[in-house]
Order: structure tokens, then C-alpha cells, then sequence
């Protein structure tokens, strides 16, 4: 399951992308993904000897390199790139996650 503010995010970050002024909110933005995700892999990995949650590890690291990938190209400069993708990481969420229900 995925967060509605956790696609935000990912949305708005699309939006940074587009705008050279806000490159530098754009590098930010992957970098606090990248200390989550690596939080998550960690309680996963840490987890995965008491339950199911060790399948999640392959998952989350998939994500993790390719906010890195992102990360590694935004600060080159190569928005076109960065765009292309946070387009297949949106594809890779979309795929692999559901959404949170509208009511709990």
C-alpha cells in the first residue's frame, strides 16, 4: 500500500523537475526519499527474520536505486533524464503498490 502524501510527493517532485529554478527543492526532495526508503529497507531487513515483511526488501531496494539514479542524474544536471526517470519510478509505484483507501 502506498500513502497519498507519498505520491504527492512524487507528483510534486515531477512538477520541480520541470522548472529549472527549482532544481535545488527537486535535489532535496529525492534525498529526504532516499534516508525513507533506506529507513524502510532497513526495518524490513530487519524484520525479515520474524515475518512476511522480507519479501518487501527486493522491492524497496528497487526504489532505492532508482531514487539514487535520479538523485545521481538531477545532480548532473540532466533534467531531461531525471524526468524520464521519475517517470519509470512512478510506473514501478503504480505497478507495485495499491493505493490507501479513501476511509479507514
Amino acid at each position: 500500500m502506498i500513502s497519498k502524501e507519498t505520491m504527492h510527493s512524487v507528483m510534486s517532485l515531477r512538477e520541480k523537475l520541470a522548472d529549472p529554478e527549482k532544481r535545488a527543492a527537486g535535489i532535496a526532495d529525492v534525498e529526504n526519499m532516499i534516508k525513507i526508503k533506506e529507513s524502510h529497507l532497513a526495518r524490513a531487513e530487519w524484520g525479515s527474520c520474524c515475518s512476511n515483511i522480507g519479501n518487501l526488501v527486493p522491492q524497496i531496494d528497487s526504489e532505492l536505486q532508482m531514487l539514487q539514479n535520479i538523485l545521481e542524474v538531477l545532480r548532473k544536471g540532466d533534467r531531461s533524464k531525471a524526468s524520464s526517470l521519475l517517470e519509470d519510478y512512478i510506473a514501478f509505484l503504480q505497478e507495485n503498490y495499491r493505493p490507501e483507501p479513501e476511509h479507514w
